[in-house]
């Protein structure tokens, strides 16, 4: 028996009856039937809105090509969650039609491909067409003085290079500057890691300085004010090796499988109902 997905988009409704239709799922209403309304769409939609996304938009709002996104996303939710149902699988894991959702899939995919059979010349290849992906980057390693004012800091690089005394210069170096909000020493920190900090500007000047642990640099400006900086390690940007990295790698290959697999048996299930579109397009 063909089962039916009957699209039905109607003028959006209010909130209220929003409350209401989140305890009632369409999968409640006939097996053989899912029914794709505005109702049913707008809870889906706030159901699965990322809470500490500030740029959520209102359902309301959303485009024609946006309603006809969220209609597939829908509309595959329900029928894995159909497919779960048949398995049995509600039995075990019952309640949250997402999760639902989620063991169909994992049920319909199955163990295609097991990870144990996975060839070495297959994890090289994937390799070798993702090796910008298995990259160690660049890094800097330092300690600063913070200043508020360039002058300030080209006063004090000055004391600290008249000083001789090493006891002294130590003194110096941890008590000059005013306090900066973030860390005094960095190891092995990569280029965004510094941006948050240091801010854009702050981190291509860091990174623009060369080791030289015996002498301090700057002042540089950031993007809070003017550091001093020591500079006593640099380790280049390096090309990760097959063989250090081959179990990470390997799993990576496998997830990219089962992804193509899952969305090809997913994509061929869906063809499976019959699709009736009484979409009303404003």
């Amino acid at each position: 028996m063909r089962k039916k997905i009957v699209v039905i988009v109607g003028l959006i409704i209010g909130l209220s009856i929003i409350a209401l239709s989140t305890i009632q799922s369409t999968s409640d209403i006939n097996e053989d039937v899912i029914i794709v309304n505005n109702k049913n769409l707008e809870v889906f939609y706030f159901n699965n809105l990322d809470p500490e996304n500030p740029y959520n938009q209102d359902f309301s709002i959303l485009s024609d090509k946006q309603i006809n996104q969220l209609k597939k996303e829908f509309i595959q939710r329900e029928v894995l969650v159909r497919e779960a149902k048949r398995l049995g699988l509600d039995k075990i894991d019952s309640i949250i039609s997402a999760r639902l959702a989620q063991l169909g899939q994992q049920a319909l995919v199955g163990e295609i491909i097991e990870f144990e059979d996975i060839e070495l010349s297959e994890i090289n290849d994937f390799f070798e067409t993702n090796k910008s992906q298995y990259i160690e980057p660049e890094t800097i390693s330092f300690s600063h003085i913070f200043f508020d004012t360039e002058e300030s800091a080209k006063s004090y690089l000055l004391k600290l290079q008249k000083e001789s005394d090493v006891e002294k210069l130590k003194r110096l170096i941890n008590i000059g500057g005013i306090v900066f909000p973030y860390q005094k020493n960095y190891s092995k920190k990569p280029f965004p890691f510094i941006v948050g900090h240091f801010g854009e500007i702050g981190a291509t000047n860091l990174f623009s300085l060369q080791k030289d642990i015996k002498n301090w640099q700057g002042p540089i400006r950031s993007s809070l004010g003017y550091h001093l900086v020591n500079v006593f390690n640099r380790t280049p940007m390096k090309q990760m090796a097959l063989e250090d990295i081959l179990s990470a790698v390997k799993r990576d290959y496998y997830d990219q499988l089962r992804k193509k697999d899952s969305k090809n048996i997913i994509s061929n299930k869906i063809l499976e109902y019959e699709i009736i579109d009484e979409t009303k397009v404003n």
